[in-house]
């Protein structure tokens, strides 16, 4: 029974696809957190993203939030980054909070 269960688990990691997350860096890119819940503003994120990551030598063409992103060191929000007609899922982190000035992060999540 054991074996059969390992087997399913491994069909279903292969069957899933392998993610990875391409170009994982800030850039040096810092944002400002405002409001009562201390939050990157979700058009600050937008902003930030377009024009501090560089995918392949090319800055996204947009990038569209859900949300802001809280001032929180770990947290992150998925945002979709478009390069002309293609759209890739991009990943937001603050790296670092130092009050109200954020240390953001950008990733790309590929399907390999």
């Amino acid at each position: 029974m054991k074996r059969i269960i390992i087997a399913l688990g491994a069909v279903v990691v292969l069957a899933a696809g392998v993610v990875t997350v391409v170009n994982m860096t800030g850039h040096g890119s810092v944002a400002t957190a405002s409001g009562a819940g201390a939050t990157v503003p979700q058009a600050d994120v937008e902003e930030h993203a377009a024009k501090d990551f560089p995918y392949r030598g090319a800055d996204p063409d947009a990038v569209h939030c859900p949300s802001g992103l809280p001032a929180k060191q770990g947290a992150m929000v998925r945002c979709t980054a478009v390069f002309g007609q293609q759209s890739k899922t991009m990943e937001v982190s603050a790296d670092k909070v130092d009050g109200d000035q954020v240390s953001l992060g950008f990733g790309l999540l590929e399907r390999r």
